[in-house]
């Protein structure tokens, strides 16, 4: 983690929920090696304000019916504007790269998180696609729209966490405004869940009271769906 750029805290969550996600490791985090497959790769060069750029991380989320999900397999530089990034697909993680998905990358500069302009069509799994992503200071939202970001961990009502795999919803009322999986990294477990407004889905109501639920159960936990609030949660079950 690069202090200097002083990163807000849900950002250090999902730096280490993602820096080594799905390596093969002992036991049940072993990912099927279908699945690994099925990722498909992101490169070439962005622009910021119509120059190459320096950044500690780019990273990227899948669009597809009005849902924005973070699916990056880790959080690499740019240098001088070159960037690779793995994504997830959809057989791995939910909401993420499948037919008809589009990929937007996020990249962290002048202390804030901003979204590329224009999305690239998810290539088909295990495939590559080039990208020219563009993106700026004035307008850090991109092609996202409003969003709110939380990661954290997952407990259930013994105080013990989850294991990978699991379902982290957001819902406004009855509509899902999000959706992500738990993934594990050496003894962490966690989340990273971006949730959408109105112009993505109506009903994702600006000001809402989010309510989250893991594998179908409702979290104690609640936050308020405010753009540009990201913010660590951890969620518990009752």
């Amino acid at each position: 983690m690069h202090t200097k750029w002083l990163a807000p805290a849900w950002l250090v969550a999902v730096v280490v929920v993602t820096a080594a996600a799905g390596a093969a490791t002992a036991g049940g985090a072993a990912m099927a090696r279908s699945a690994i497959d099925d990722r498909a790769v992101v490169h070439g060069r962005a622009t910021l304000d119509g120059e190459p750029f320096d950044a500690p991380y780019v990273g990227a989320v899948v669009q597809r019916r009005g849902l924005v999900t973070p699916c990056q397999q880790s959080l690499p530089r740019v240098r001088n504007g070159r960037f690779g990034v793995i994504v997830f697909a959809r057989t791995e993680a939910r909401g993420c790269g499948a037919p008809g998905a589009e990929i937007l990358l996020w990249t962290f500069v002048q202390d804030q998180i901003v979204y590329s302009s224009q999305s690239v069509a998810w290539p088909g799994n295990g495939r590559t696609a080039r990208f020219r992503p563009r993106f700026s200071i004035v307008a850090p939202t991109g092609g996202v729209g409003p969003i709110v970001g939380f990661a954290g961990e997952v407990f259930d009502r013994h105080h013990r966490r989850l294991p990978p795999g699991a379902q982290v919803e957001a819902y406004l009322g009855d509509v899902r405004c999000g959706v992500a999986t738990t993934r594990r990294i050496d003894d962490f477990t966690g989340f990273s869940i971006d949730v959408v407004g109105p112009d993505s889905r109506p009903g994702c109501a600006i000001g809402g009271t989010i309510t989250f639920r893991v594998d179908g159960h409702t979290a104690v936990e609640t936050a308020v769906n405010q753009p540009r609030q990201d913010s660590s949660l951890n969620l518990s079950l009752q």
